[in-house]
């Protein structure tokens, strides 16, 4: 009765605050079996080698050396049925009214640490880990070039995708302030930021009538960047045993802003209008090498130069409690603060072109026209997280977790909602997993599914007036599945 009373008391707790807290975005959804089978609520549990990601002070309890490492598998199950029409009628080549699914295949998360007990300043546990704090990848083959506009040329498929790794090399040091009831964590990142990005976005056409004349008012870009950077990020931690049997854990998480730079590939699907491009006079429009002429040939303009956006990281805050119920049967809670007010999008700023040839060269307005930089701006809300879980250890041989959550989008009533990045609302989690203990070895596994809400985007907008449309209208639809494999060895 005392384990019914104490985790409904929690569960009413969660439930009571759930509808005002958020939290998602691209944010991994964590490490380990044992912290995911919890749903993630291990801030104050902490008690193996990846508590470096979860809270670097659990280090100072962990009394045997450790070597371990562990494998998500992702699959996200999306789908999106656009409604992509200018002025809500005017049909732009998009799959409207059809759903669309993402390219499905499993990623891999892998992750790996050490930690050893040194006698450093009395005595310090430091650890030296590697895992990806932030990382989302989906790709979207949504568009193909109406007949009317250019029936000769076709796209690649990964027209709409976003493949953003962010990985921490950190060290770690753990150490007690107050025997067996305080201790203190910091971890020192080195992050690097991977990103392959690509969009389709539709140019407003420079030129006058007749050559913007519908089907022709808007050209067709598909803009692909590859690059990466390197910053570096801090994760403080404090575990504060309140009884032998009360833990409560804070965290604070501050990765500074990374500069991505790398190679940015353009292509222009330009229109193909035969009756101004292959008349018989000798008009500016149907005489090849002219820049008007490049606007009604229908040809194919690739140009790469380099490019460089900023990427900005939100900090996170965050509380974890935990109880023993019973000797092996531990209750843990677990709420975060995520800054995602910090994140703006991406912009994409262009240097060195070195594609262009004749007049998309040399003339002024086609020039201005191919090297125009893109933007994905982004508004988004900051947002909080919520996990409750169990664990239970049965005669020292396994470990049995279980665990749910409950999560917000910080992009769900943003206005440039875009297929590069499906997380239309308020999430809900169910994990479980169990560990194997044979001798010196922990072997584990767990898995977890995640589902959110249907989200209706039903505008077009261009939040910044740069004449490009920065969302996409239609309705995304999410789900998660996930399996996280382990290793651990205790020395």
């Amino acid at each position: 009765m005392r384990i019914l009373r104490f985790s409904a008391t929690l569960l009413t707790i969660l439930a009571v605050i759930s509808p005002v807290l958020t939290a998602g975005g691209f944010e991994n959804s964590g490490i380990g079996t044992k912290a995911r089978g919890m749903a993630g609520a291990f801030r104050a549990v902490a008690d193996d080698w990846t508590a470096a990601y979860y809270n670097p002070a659990g280090y100072a309890y962990i009394y045997d050396n450790q070597l371990g490492g562990s494998l998500g598998m992702v699959h996200l199950r999306d789908e999106l049925t656009p409604d992509y029409r200018y002025g809500g009628e005017y049909e732009t080549g998009i799959f409207n009214d059809r759903i669309n699914y993402n390219n499905h295949q499993v990623l891999s998360n892998p992750s790996g640490g050490f930690l050893a007990r040194l006698p450093i300043w009395g005595e310090t546990v430091v650890g030296l880990s590697g895992f990806q704090p932030f990382d989302y990848n989906n790709t979207w083959e949504l568009y193909e070039l109406p007949a009317a506009y250019n029936d000769s040329l076709s796209l690649p498929g990964n027209q709409y995708s976003n493949n953003l790794d962010v990985t921490a090399i950190q060290l770690t040091f753990g150490r007690e302030f107050i025997e067996d009831k305080l201790a203190l964590g910091l971890g020192l990142q080195l992050l690097r930021a991977d990103l392959l990005y690509s969009d389709i976005v539709f140019r407003n056409n420079p030129y006058p009538a007749p050559l913007n004349d519908r089907p022709y008012d808007r050209i067709t870009e598909w803009a692909q960047m590859d690059g990466y950077g390197f910053g570096f990020g801090l994760n403080f931690g404090m575990l504060l045993n309140l009884s032998e049997k009360f833990s409560v854990g804070l965290t604070a998480s501050v990765p500074f802003d990374i500069t991505v730079d790398g190679t940015a590939k353009l292509e222009f699907y330009m229109p193909r209008n035969e009756t101004l491009a292959f008349s018989t006079d000798s008009s500016v429009i149907s005489n090849p090498g002219t820049a008007e002429n490049l606007f009604v040939a229908g040809a194919k303009i690739v140009d790469t130069a380099d490019f460089e956006t900023e990427l900005n990281l939100p900090p996170q805050f965050g509380l974890g409690l935990s109880f023993a119920i019973i000797e092996d049967l531990t209750v843990a809670f677990d709420a975060s603060y995520t800054l995602w007010s910090q994140y703006e999008g991406m912009a994409f700023t262009y240097t060195e072109h070195r594609g262009l040839t004749g007049a998309a060269d040399t003339n002024s307005l086609a020039n201005s026209f191919f090297t125009t930089d893109l933007t994905s701006p982004a508004d988004w809300d900051n947002t909080m997280s919520v996990a409750l879980g169990l664990s239970y250890n049965l005669k020292d041989r396994f470990t049995f977790m279980v665990g749910g959550g409950y999560d917000q989008s910080p992009s769900e009533e943003s206005a440039e909602f875009v297929p590069q990045l499906v997380d239309p609302g308020d999430k809900t989690t169910i994990a479980g997993g169990f560990i194997a203990h044979i001798d010196r070895w922990d072997l584990g596994i767990s898995t977890s599914y995640t589902s959110a809400p249907d989200l209706t985007v039903t505008d077009l907008v261009d939040t910044d007036n740069d004449g490009q449309f920065d969302s996409f209208p239609g309705l995304y639809k999410a789900e998660t599945y996930e399996t996280v494999l382990s290793i651990n060895y205790r020395f």
